[in-house]
């Protein structure tokens, strides 16, 4: 440690060591730093045994003097001799624990120099890494105003063809940033092929990290219309199908280039350090931000074998590991917890087809044909009992009106579909079941309304979607859809009545044209500027490290970095297949490629995890 630092640091830690030791002899005559100069080890042991009191011997004490010792005499006034074997072995192995447990009570207290000396190190260690960071974080903030030359690292914490948001959002980031002349790197996991097959549309595998680049690089320029200059790189990571998520496996840190260490971004950062086992992202990056994608406390309350005390505890985990591994945090929307140093802002935005969808849909002569949809997972999470009681409350009205039944379209499949198809037709619903279809595709660009019942959404993307083609959008008045009220084709609504009542009007009417500024904060264009924005109005006092964020980055890492212990730890705590790491240690993984650390993951964690699972 004190190879590590300063002049200046190595003084004061002397300066502090000695108050600490004159207040420790002004405060007890046991002073540690007086302790062997008192009285020797012999006659602290002999003095101590003169007061000890032998159950073999008798219930009579010793004598109290110092330098009392065990002699014939002494033994044979309390009616023993040492020529009895037995008991002579007994006061030697007694004599032998005694001077044991004096010894450890000794260094116990010899020990408070020592701790004294640990937590000034500790002090110390904190305010050059704080130093340290505020240096780094005006530096690189003057780069971020001035529009000057820096990287940019992505880490997320899924792929491609994996239709998840966390796939799709952080790969038109890393094109849009590259698009503005910024130096990108996208870095997303790689799984077994295996594990491919479990998550990728129709068991689709991929042999090498070149053949899933390939297609991550096709689909970008096909369907998202971005042709970009960035960097795709891999990092180990196995499926955990109970979580139903990804999870890095190891420091996944070492597979970034040293030279990139301007800006790393965090997509989902509590998931990416749940089970981090490297060094601080922190003190690896200039400045770390985090952009939060997903309710975890409503999938912890929610999941089989959830509840609300999973939930109170991943809250406060969720709390210390954005705060020990990000130097700012934003939200994309205020549906999510709270976090340290977090700002609320939609840096998300919407490919640039559905802009073009909407152009051609503002067009004087256009006019929907069809009437209301619903787009998404047939999940009861998504809404749909909401969707099927305002429906049921339409049904009544419309049957003693006399008046016809609204139709809805929904697309979309899921574990609850037949659940929620034998509700609605239970309750005599006019509601038609479609399979899932992309967004874009030219069946739904003649619908005239969207309709997103839900709550348990952070920030709708298909809400974004189908404003961008120009559609009108029944929303629920919720903070995850706070981004979308401005817009003049958003219908919020509370209550059934008025669900139904802007269901109605909306069918009635036109979607007024998107105008140029609607269309600039839906685009991709626009939240970048909008992330952009956010990394350059960060206040460098707000983002120092604090001692309680170096003290929960001690911890974390001490608990991960255990061996075996740490081991069991992830197991206990819902690792799964990324739970057995300690063999990750040997000197031939150090530098091994990600498709050689999954093959062996897999070879010492086994498909049993996902079949128990």
């Amino acid at each position: 440690l004190l190879s590590s630092m300063r002049g200046v640091e190595v003084t004061t830690l002397c300066l502090l060591t000695i108050l600490a030791a004159a207040a420790s002899r002004g405060g007890s005559s046991r002073s540690p730093l007086l302790l062997d100069a008192r009285r020797s080890t012999e006659d602290g042991v002999h003095a101590d045994l003169a007061r000890f009191e032998s159950p073999r011997i008798g219930t009579q004490k010793m004598a109290h003097q110092p330098g009392a010792v065990f002699t014939k005499e002494v033994f044979e006034d309390r009616g023993a001799s040492l020529d009895d074997e037995p008991r002579r072995v007994h006061v030697r192995l007694m004599h032998r624990i005694h001077t044991c447990r004096t010894a450890v009570v000794r260094w116990f207290h010899a020990q408070r120099l020592g701790l004294w000396m640990v937590l000034v190190t500790m002090l110390l260690s904190h305010s050059r890494h704080r130093a340290d960071k505020g240096a780094e974080l005006q530096a690189i903030k003057r780069q971020v105003s001035t529009m000057d030359d820096y990287h940019i690292t992505i880490v997320t914490t899924a792929a491609l063809p994996w239709m998840t948001g966390t796939a799709v959002n952080p790969l038109l980031r890393a094109a849009h940033l590259a698009r503005a002349g910024k130096r990108v790197t996208l870095s997303v996991p790689w799984l077994h092929p295996t594990e491919q097959g479990l998550i990728f549309p129709g068991g689709r595998r991929f042999e090498s990290p070149v053949g899933q680049e390939a297609f991550i690089r096709s689909w970008l320029a096909d369907r998202a219309g971005v042709k970009a200059n960035f960097k795709l790189t891999f990092y180990p990571a196995r499926y955990n199908k109970f979580h139903r998520s990804i999870l890095p496996l190891g420091d996944i840190t070492r597979f970034f280039d040293e030279t990139e260490c301007d800006i790393c971004v965090l997509e989902e950062p509590e998931h990416l350090t749940w089970y981090h086992r490297g060094p601080n992202w922190r003190h690896r990056y200039k400045l770390v931000v985090g952009i939060v994608h997903t309710n975890y406390l409503y999938y912890a309350l929610t999941m089989p074998g959830g509840g609300h005390i999973q939930a109170a505890l991943l809250k406060p985990l969720n709390i210390l590991l954005t705060a020990a591994y990000c130097d700012k945090v934003i939200k994309l929307s205020e549906a999510l917890q709270p976090f340290p140093r977090a700002v609320v802002c939609n840096v998300h935005g919407v490919r640039s087809e559905f802009i073009d969808i909407g152009r051609r849909a503002s067009a004087p002569y256009h006019r929907f044909r069809k009437g209301a949809y619903f787009l998404g997972k047939v999940l009861w999470a998504k809404g749909y009992d909401f969707l099927i009681d305002y429906l049921a409350r339409q049904r009544e009205q419309a049957e003693r009106a006399g008046q016809p039944l609204l139709h809805i379209d929904v697309y979309g499949g899921g574990e609850d579909l037949h659940a929620v198809r034998a509700a609605a037709a239970a309750a005599r619903l006019d509601l038609t079941f479609h399979a899932g279809i992309d967004h874009a595709s030219s069946a739904l660009r003649e619908y005239k309304v969207f309709i997103n019942p839900s709550v348990s959404e952070v920030l709708s993307t298909a809400t974004a979607e189908a404003l961008a083609m120009g559609k009108f959008v029944v929303l629920k008045r919720h903070p995850s859809n706070a981004f979308f009220f401005k817009f003049a084709n958003a219908l919020p609504f509370e209550t059934p009545d008025e669900f139904l009542d802007a269901l109605t009007a909306a069918l009635a009417s036109q979607p007024a044209p998107l105008t140029l500024e609607e269309r600039r904060a839906l685009s991709w264009e626009g939240a970048t500027d909008r992330f952009v924005d956010a990394l350059s109005n960060c206040s460098v006092r707000e983002m120092l490290p604090t001692l309680a964020d170096h003290t929960a980055r001690w911890v974390h890492h001490g608990v991960h970095n255990a061996g075996y212990l740490s081991d069991a730890f992830r197991f206990v705590s819902g690792g799964g297949p990324i739970s057995k790491q300690t063999w990750m240690g040997a000197s031939r993984f150090a530098a091994a490629p990600p498709t050689e650390i999954v093959e062996h993951s897999v070879a010492y964690s086994p498909g049993v995890w996902r079949d128990a699972a």
